[in-house]
């Protein structure tokens, strides 16, 4: 899913709201660190689980992030845990 965040960077922090998701922001020290949390936001928003971020290039201002749902563990298995 292709979303677009606007990206603002004040006092060190960088702080992230998507578009598209009323009340879904992230913030975090770096960007590598901000497309992460914006992926677990995003998803907790769309999927109750964390997303995916998908190669996603954030800079300040407005870009876009590509983050999937995440893959659901198979049937009767624990999640972690493999047959």
């Amino acid at each position: 899913m292709e979303l677009t965040v606007v990206v603002t960077r004040q006092s060190g922090v960088f702080s992230s709201e998507v578009d598209e998701l009323p009340g879904c922001f992230a913030s975090a020290r770096t960007l590598s660190e901000l497309r992460a949390a914006l992926a677990e936001a995003i998803g907790m928003y769309l999927w109750d689980l964390p997303g995916v971020p998908v190669e996603s290039e954030l800079a300040v201002g407005e870009c876009t992030i590509v983050v999937v749902p995440p893959t659901s563990p198979r049937a009767g298995e624990a999640p972690g845990r493999s047959g």
